[in-house]
């Protein structure tokens, strides 16, 4: 069973930044500029009268609001699928990592690398087994 740590290691942390970032800076991005779009340059092409612009007053806070409260939301699930990802894609690499040190350092040539159902890096694994095998044999 895994311990649970936001995170592990260096190379999770390295795609977690990169996946963070990828999400978060595009969101900010784009409703930056929406947010400009609709508020400022239609206020000031159009020429709102005050009256009307008294009469907005309420909804653009309530926007103001709900994006105060959305924008923290998205970003905590943002980051919770970045999280996600970062192990799904790290946590195979470490586990082959310390597999590896565990053969070289306790000089196990006979031990073979284990990986789990549905792992990317199965073609790997077997190749360094089969090498393995080479070097045991000799």
């Amino acid at each position: 069973m895994r311990n649970f740590f936001l995170v592990r290691n260096r190379l999770e942390l390295h795609y977690l930044r990169l996946l963070v970032l990828s999400l978060i800076l595009p969101t900010l991005l784009v409703g930056g500029c929406l947010y400009y779009l609709i508020f400022y340059l239609l206020a000031e092409q159009i020429g709102i009268p005050e009256a009307v612009v008294e009469q907005l007053s309420p909804v653009v806070q309530k926007v103001n609001i709900f994006l105060m409260v959305s924008i923290p939301i998205l970003f905590l699930i943002l980051i919770s699928i970045g999280i996600f990802l970062s192990r799904r894609l790290a946590g195979p690499i470490e586990r082959l990592e310390n597999e590896l040190d565990g053969i070289v350092t306790g000089n196990l040539m006979s031990r073979r690398l284990k990986v789990r159902k549905g792992d990317e890096l199965k073609p790997m694994v077997d190749s360094v087994n089969i090498l393995l095998d080479k070097i045991e044999k000799k």
